[in-house]
């Protein structure tokens, strides 16, 4: 029961303080545009937060192992609430710049912690399911925040947008003070004996690492420049962010059962299956690009979104000692971070020198390259 309750704790956590940090999501790109940042820099600084916490993720998640799950989720959190303070106070792209990093090192600070005490409180049984729930949370957040924030921005401009996300990062910041010793936990399941470095050898696992590093790829592509191609194609603000809810709404409807189908079946035909709707999704959007077109294409790549990362991380969790699961979900999470912070780049420089057909048609590619590669670990015996 006290293990249900904490995880269900941690489910509201992931929901309210990713809706707020999602805020920013159609207001950051145009944010930076307003600041004088060019295309190819609002890329840039669009990644900004992923470049710091792809390298951040790896250390902080040794730091939870050794500290302790809460104190990471309490710091997470709490720059999770300021960070969203100094956005007003920018006033050119390198200040801009320096406020995404800081909120990088929140995103850092949270995620492994968050998701390795989920691991922690349930057994290999139940692995798929509890992911499932954990980030269909997160996911749900993703979806609220942009339609909010595009809405907001819509009605109020800039800075209301971001005074909201602190206080909406607060409430969640509150919970998590209010209940910080249900976090205090040691892992009561004893996974694989093994060095912290063992598991990742496994080509399963290689496949289970990389697998939302592609999908990260189109989701950084739609997240950040639907509101430029939204522009270029006469979208206003609040229906660029409906795209990117679409998006995180159908990936969030779909984590649960999917987590529940990944502790039954083959967990790599479901990761297949998965990444290919998602090369599939991002890529159409550049030859059909009407309103209703792009929402569908954003809900077909939420699907397959949704289907593939709860066995993606069960897969890689299948394989990491019990006393290394914070490092063990850092790497997971840290190469989504260099999927989306990478990707983000690339696309920004296609579309410096071409136009944004060629930024969704370029991250199609991407993905299916990628789902060529994975499918080729997946059939590597052990």
């Amino acid at each position: 029961m006290r293990n249900s309750f904490t995880l269900v704790t941690l489910y509201i956590v992931a929901f309210v303080g990713f809706t707020g940090f999602s805020f920013m999501f159609p207001v950051i790109p145009l944010y930076a545009a307003e600041l004088g940042a060019n295309v190819a820099e609002v890329g840039l600084i669009a990644a900004m937060n992923s470049y710091v916490a792809a390298i951040l993720l790896i250390p902080f998640g040794l730091l939870s192992d050794r500290l302790g799950r809460h104190r990471l989720l309490g710091g997470g959190l709490t720059l999770f609430t300021v960070a969203p303070l100094l956005y007003p106070l920018a006033s050119n792209p390198m200040q801009l710049v320096l406020v995404r990093i800081l909120h990088g090192a929140a995103a850092a600070a949270f995620l492994p912690a968050a998701i390795a005490l989920v691991i922690d409180l349930t057994s290999s049984e139940k692995r798929g399911t509890a992911i499932g729930w954990y980030t269909a949370s997160l996911q749900l957040g993703l979806m609220a925040g942009p339609i909010t924030g595009g809405f907001l921005l819509k009605l109020f401009g800039f800075d209301p947008v971001f005074y909201t996300c602190a206080a909406v990062s607060a409430v969640a910041l509150i919970l998590i003070s209010v209940r910080v010793r249900a976090f205090v936990y040691e892992p009561a399941h004893q996974a694989t004996e093994g060095s912290s470095w063992d598991w990742v050898k496994q080509p399963l696992v290689f496949a289970g690492l990389m697998t939302p590093m592609f999908i990260a790829i189109g989701s950084g592509t739609i997240g950040t420049y639907i509101p430029f191609y939204g522009n270029f194609l006469g979208i206003n603000e609040a229906s660029a962010g409906t795209i990117i809810t679409a998006m995180y709404a159908s990936s969030a409807l779909l984590r649960i059962p999917a987590g529940r189908l990944a502790d039954r079946a083959d967990r790599r035909l479901i990761i297949a299956l998965g990444l290919g709707l998602t090369a599939l999704a991002v890529g159409l959007m550049s030859p059909f690009y009407t309103l209703s077109q792009l929402i569908l294409f954003a809900l077909l790549f939420g699907i397959g979104m949704g289907i593939a990362m709860p066995a993606s991380l069960a897969m890689a969790a299948d394989f990491s000692p019990a006393s290394t699961r914070g490092l063990t979900m850092a790497i997971s999470t840290c190469f989504f971070q260099v999927g989306f912070a990478v990707g983000t780049t690339a696309m920004g420089l296609v579309g410096q020198v071409s136009d944004f057909q060629m930024v969704f048609l370029a991250s199609g590619l991407s993905i299916a390259l990628g789902f060529l590669l994975i499918f080729g670990l997946m059939r590597v015996k052990r």
